[in-house]
């Protein structure tokens, strides 16, 4: 049967074609228009893209940034709010909300409307960076970096939404790639940037500096993003709609993971024989089994369809994300804590550093999608396999690295072979991501292929925020456990054990109170505690590098080929080219 209407690759996704018998029905903008009129109000929309794209992009900059700026200061943050010890938590609760609610607010944008929820997010991402900076302590900071990684994952999510619904397929690449773009400068001038602004006005500003330019954007995007206001019917309809998110399942994900992480907390904190410690894991148990049962039994549209989430078509690409990801998340996590503590390099400089890794994750990711548009969509898993390793070679080079702090090798030569490494990892990350990205898209069903994509993000998040609490909880060990055999090996020195300890978790300054010889000693256990922790990332690759060759590539029954030229770019944060991201 032949359809009434004929779908155009250059009509925009935001209007649904509609034959004219049904004309009558409520359009997207809540009016009664004819085809004509709504596209040209779509026409309307899209025209004024290029004056909005840059209020987007100020969020989307900002989202990414946000990631990575604590990486070269929260060796400053954690000395100046005396708890050292916690500050993996600044990242882990920014990916923890992050991860729970960008699915939601899919959702969320279909019943409140996209300019609500982007302004919404807007405030949120830029309250949370307000509070970052007002922190008295860890605890709220770590509240706050919570609330901000919640607006976070409202931007990143309701500007791809934005840009489906007003762009049409043919242009969707283009401001896919700009976007792309924007997020990859964010992403790798977060490091670098927090760091300059730690050692030139302190790392509060750093965060306070972001609620300006939340402003800005969200100025911009009142003004200038003029979507066509909701009708009575669809407002009436809002209260039917909302019952319909699934708030108990993302709820449930978020106490599983916040009790998981409390309880490596507590492990690495010599309480492993308490029993409380275990009642952390049991109860994140609970709640994960919570999850599985709303998932599958109750929600009316679950979070995430457990079909799609242990999916055998796809939990091999899932798993090798999520390995490799941790494994090159926790190189760039430590890096700056070896340049730091070790190397006696300001904040800025150890962000600075980064750039060569950051820099070619972009260009790995770029390699990766064009080795994937010539083969024609396949080959995932032999770019994986090739793309891994170069992770865990560069885990071992990071390793070996902070080996030779403790030799009488000059610094720079010592700064030259660990940005070496981190290059060689870039380029391994970048294309090792698009590999399992993609093919998760060209895998899945058409109707499945949005929701196969937040599951993929979904196992990178939790895999990046698990991950690096297990990574904090080794360096933590190893630290403690060197630091009292070689104290204990050097009791002329007059130190006490349990106030090094304190001192070390407390602060980085505190190496400055030590006498010359106490602080080679500490200084050699921050060297062995950050080769621990670059041997289990390089392990952490190697398991990557095992489940890539049980990622899938075979497409579900009578499903065609996806053209080459929807999966060239899917990453926005390894800029992956030119892609139709679902």
């Amino acid at each position: 049967m032949t359809s009434p209407f004929e779908v155009s690759e250059r009509q925009p996704l935001l209007t649904e074609p509609r034959s004219v018998a049904n004309s009558d029905e409520v359009s997207a903008f809540g009016e009664f228009p004819s085809p004509g009129k709504k596209q040209r109000n779509v026409s309307i929309v899209r025209a004024r893209l290029k004056f909005i794209f840059p209020a987007l992009a100020i969020g989307i900059f900002l989202a990414a940034g946000d990631q990575t700026i604590v990486v070269s200061s929260y060796g400053r943050i954690g000395s100046d709010l005396d708890e050292l010890d916690k500050v993996a938590w600044l990242a882990t609760a920014y990916l923890c909300t992050t991860t729970a609610f960008q699915p939601l607010y899919g959702k969320l944008t279909d019943i409140f409307g996209r300019k609500a929820c982007l302004l919404s997010a807007y405030c949120i991402f830029g309250l949370g960076a307000l509070l970052c900076g007002l922190a008295q302590n860890m605890d709220q900071l770590i509240v706050a970096r919570a609330l901000t990684g919640i607006g976070a994952g409202g931007i990143i999510t309701v500007v791809s939404i934005l840009l489906s619904d007003i762009v049409t397929l043919e242009e969707r690449g283009i401001w896919q790639g700009y976007v792309n773009m924007v997020f990859a400068c964010g992403a790798g001038a977060g490091a670098p940037l927090g760091g300059i602004l730690t050692d030139a006005i302190g790392w509060r500003w750093a965060f306070i500096a972001q609620a300006p330019l939340c402003m800005i954007a969200i100025s911009l995007v009142a003004v200038l993003l003029q979507l066509p206001t909701e009708s009575h019917h669809q407002k009436d309809e809002q209260k039917t709609k909302i019952k319909q998110v699934d708030f108990l399942g993302a709820v449930s994900l978020i106490a599983c993971l916040v009790l998981l992480l409390v309880f490596l907390d507590t492990i690495a904190s010599d309480r492993a024989n308490h029993l409380v410690s275990y009642l952390w894991l049991i109860s994140s148990a609970v709640c994960f089994v919570v999850f599985l049962w709303v998932e599958n039994s109750f929600a009316l549209y679950p979070l995430t369809p457990l079909r799609i989430l242990f999916g055998k078509n796809f939990l091999g690409a899932y798993i090798a994300l999520a390995f490799g990801n941790v494994a090159w998340y926790g190189i760039i996590f430590y890096v700056p804590l070896l340049y730091q503590a070790i190397g006696h390099l300001s904040a800025s400089a150890a962000g600075t550093l980064l750039l060569p890794g950051i820099g070619s994750g972009v260009i790995g990711g770029f390699i990766g999608g064009t080795i994937l548009k010539r083969r024609g969509a396949t080959g995932f898993s032999s770019l994986a396999l090739a793309s891994y390793p170069l992770v865990a070679m560069a885990s071992v080079g990071v390793a070996l690295g902070a080996g030779f702090f403790a030799r009488d090798i000059p610094l720079t030569a010592i700064v030259l072979a660990v940005s070496i490494s981190l290059f060689v990892g870039g380029l391994g990350n970048g294309g090792g991501m698009a590999a399992t990205l993609v093919v998760v898209i060209v895998v899945a069903s058409p109707e499945d292929q949005a929701v196969a994509t937040a599951c993929v993000y979904l196992y990178r998040q939790l895999g990046t925020t698990i991950g690096l609490a297990i990574i904090s909880l080794v360096f933590r060990r190893v630290l403690a456990s060197n630091l009292i055999d070689r104290l204990v090996d050097a009791p002329e020195l007059g130190l006490d054990t349990g106030e090094v300890l304190k001192g070390v978790s407390e602060s980085l300054e505190y190496l400055d109170q030590l006498p010359i010889k106490g602080r080679i000693i500490v200084e050699a256990a921050y060297g062995k505690a950050c080769r621990a922790v670059f041997l289990v990332c390089a392990g952490l690759a190697i398991c990557a590098f095992i489940s890539s060759w049980f990622i899938n590539e075979s497409r579900v029954e009578g499903q065609e080929r996806n053209r080459p030229e929807e999966y060239g770019s899917i990453d926005e944060e390894n800029g992956v080219g030119g892609s139709l991201r679902s």
